[in-house]
């Protein structure tokens, strides 16, 4: 190759760069955004990294800091941070994203357009319901309440609860652009409570005395917030969606005496049969407490435990199922999905009524298998001496 066209190419090489770079002295960590409305414009705080935090937090020095920005758009929001950050917001390593529910209530379709349009924000950061307004600012002055907190304790209750749920923005816009999905988000709120218990308003002197709380799972229809499930709802929700991981079972097996089971594996399956909703469920665990005078040495008392809990867990994911449709009509299950994939006539001829005629009405038949994997350490149950 000619040596005055490879020195060109060289040179073209270090012209080259991105028209956007920026130095890392110039820009501040996001990590996490809650948006609000107050009246007609958009209330933008970005929670980002403070450089300057010492290793020990106090009060008066966080380890983040919190700008905000108004705008008649989201984007104009976001840019008018500059009046209060030095630094250009770099937004890759967001973590959350907290709507309030008042946006939620009325159409959260110009904040799916906004970070959808937006090429420099990863979407794989955890989209929450916020049930209160400024979140971010309470959470501030306790190192342990970073959106690293919120992540990990989402990710603790889907691990061992599951009244709760992880949602990423792009599981949300899957749920907003199909139009056989229902949204359904994990919702967070701020409670302030004094030494008695009391709650305290939501001003600076109270921040030290805040704590979050998840909250149970928000529930929407045609894109607008509905309400929020109760938390035995929400871990029926999960059941069904397998977003269980880990949970107990707790069922009363003799009179006011109670035993739990610990599930570790979970699995279920919705299918159409004969125009119903079938839906199978198969789960295995561990005895992990039992109050009731069972000897557990009897295989045929194990096989009566399991099916006392195959029948139990029936009945309440039926008394849910049933409660949610006749509470909020809408369709969180994704029934009306499951019936455009296994049976597309039926979807066909469903599909324009489906809320009007017939998700109220369609059967659903529920079945169980629970298997018991280990019954402790002790095989009955310790009891005072006589």
């Amino acid at each position: 190759m000619n040596k005055k066209i490879i020195l060109i190419l060289f040179f073209i090489f270090l012209l080259t760069g991105c028209y956007d770079n920026k130095e890392l002295n110039e820009i501040a960590i996001l990590t996490a955004t809650e948006i609000e409305k107050v009246d007609d414009q958009y209330v933008v705080k970005s929670q980002v990294v403070n450089p300057q935090a010492p290793d020990k937090t106090t009060i008066t020095q966080s380890p983040f800091i919190i700008y905000t920005g108004t705008g008649k758009t989201i984007q104009e929001a976001y840019r008018n941070t500059t009046t209060e950050s030095p630094k250009f917001l770099y937004s890759n390593h967001m973590q959350i994203l907290i709507i309030n529910e008042k946006i939620a209530k009325e159409n959260i379709s110009e904040v799916i357009d906004f970070y959808i349009r937006n090429p420099a924000i990863r979407t794989d950061f955890y989209v929450l319901i916020g049930k209160n307004e400024n979140i971010l600012d309470i959470i501030t002055p306790i190192e342990s309440l970073s959106s690293s907190s919120i992540k990990e304790t989402l990710e603790n209750n889907k691990k061992y609860l599951g009244s709760s749920a992880t949602v990423t923005f792009d599981e949300f816009v899957n749920m907003y652009l199909n139009k056989n999905l229902e949204i359904a988000l994990p919702s967070i709120e701020i409670i302030n409570h004094d030494e008695e218990g009391e709650k305290l308003e939501n001003t600076e002197e109270s921040q030290v005395k805040s704590k979050y709380k998840l909250g149970n799972i928000a529930i929407f229809k045609d894109n607008k917030l509905q309400g929020y499930l109760t938390k035995d709802e929400s871990i029926t929700y999960n059941i069904l969606k397998n977003n269980i991981q880990n949970t107990i079972l707790t069922y009363e097996c003799e009179d006011k005496k109670y035993i739990t089971i610990e599930i570790i594996k979970s699995s279920a399956s919705t299918k159409i049969t004969n125009k119903e909703i079938t839906i199978d469920i198969n789960m295995s665990g561990n005895i992990n407490e039992s109050h009731c005078n069972i000897d557990i040495k009897e295989k045929d008392n194990i096989k009566k435990i399991e099916k006392l809990f195959e029948n139990k867990l029936e009945e309440s994911i039926q008394k849910d199922i049933n409660n949610i449709r006749n509470n909020y009509n809408s369709d969180i299950f994704n029934f009306l999905d499951t019936i455009y994939k296994y049976d597309y006539n039926t979807y066909q001829n469903i599909k324009n009524n489906w809320y009007e005629e017939t998700y109220k009405k369609i059967k659903v038949n529920i079945n169980t298998n629970i298997s018991i994997i280990t019954k402790g350490n002790i095989l009955e149950v310790i009891d005072e001496k006589n």
